[in-house]
């Protein structure tokens, strides 16, 4: 099946499979799939769920030419089948789709159940990119930060190459239904946060704008700490909130405390001789490149 922006939305490309019941010992699971948050108590959970109440959601499926079938999206639903020792699951199967239609898939039905990450929606984003576009994934990261760079000014142009580029990643992000360039640029430094956070979004115990801001504490005790006392629910929200903000350098006002005096002599910028506008024009680049690392 070969999916383009003019086909069909990603919900009726979805009504379009076939649902049946497929032998478990007849999927295979590819090597990149959509979650890295697969783990022993997620399992579990699913596990004890789906013994009580059955199977709720169907997995998907591409159906190979060798009567196997590889697994598009329901990696949880999966293996927690194969702990309860099901010879056969609910499934829908596709069949002659191309890498694309297949990321496309499974990127479309997670956006229905809205139950992946941050994390793993930006990693899968990402690889539906670098497929559509025959790049790596690498690449696609690299490109995208030089967006995000030049959007904020430090990058002067892109050249004709990167502007068709850019075009061709917005067009295929388009084909989602849900998700734009501008969104994955926005996420794409949770990729690069602490390791305990990334567990804790995939987790569902943090949602990305608490992530985002307690990204910025650098002292690894006071992540652990804040973390902990969060999701055991000794803070509440607004709680969780203050504290990051302390552990950054800010007051419970939200007084940024290092650069208060800065702040106060910029509201006199209006006033500043051309040369010193420029100067200080040239430090604030700095600065948003170093932020934007």
């Amino acid at each position: 099946m070969q999916i383009t922006k003019q086909t069909i939305n990603m919900s009726e490309i979805i009504k379009a499979g076939q649902k049946v019941k497929v032998d478990i010992s007849q999927i295979i699971v590819p090597q990149y799939h959509d979650r890295t948050d697969v783990d022993d108590d997620n399992i579990i959970s699913l596990t004890n769920s789906m013994s009580e109440v059955g199977q709720l959601n169907p997995i998907l499926l591409d159906k190979k030419a060798d009567d196997h079938f590889e697994l598009i999206s329901g990696l949880r639903r999966y293996e927690a089948a194969l702990k309860l020792n099901w010879s056969q699951i609910d499934a829908i199967t596709f069949e002659n789709l191309d890498d694309q239609g297949r990321l496309l898939i499974m990127i479309a039905e997670n956006a229905q159940r809205q139950d992946l990450n941050d994390y793993d929606l930006v990693n899968s984003l990402v690889h539906f990119l670098a497929v559509s576009t025959s790049k790596s994934d690498d690449d696609v990261k690299a490109f995208l930060t030089k967006l995000k760079n030049h959007d904020a000014g430090n990058v002067k142009s892109l050249d004709f190459d990167e502007k068709k580029l850019k075009k061709t990643m917005e067009d295929t992000l388009i084909m989602t239904d849900r998700y734009s360039l501008k969104n994955l640029i926005a996420k794409l430094k949770v990729l690069n946060f602490n390791p305990k956070i990334i567990k804790a979004m995939q987790e569902h115990k943090v949602l990305f704008s608490y992530a985002f801001l307690l990204n910025k504490v650098k002292d690894e005790n006071v992540i652990n700490d804040l973390l902990t006392r969060f999701t055991s629910k000794q803070l509440t929200k607004v709680e969780f909130k203050k504290e990051i903000r302390k552990a950054i350098g800010k007051t419970v006002n939200g007084n940024i405390l290092p650069f208060d005096a800065t702040i106060k002599k910029l509201k006199d910028y209006s006033k500043l001789p051309e040369e010193k506008k420029n100067a200080i024009s040239d430090k604030m680049k700095e600065i948003d490149s170093l932020l934007a690392s």
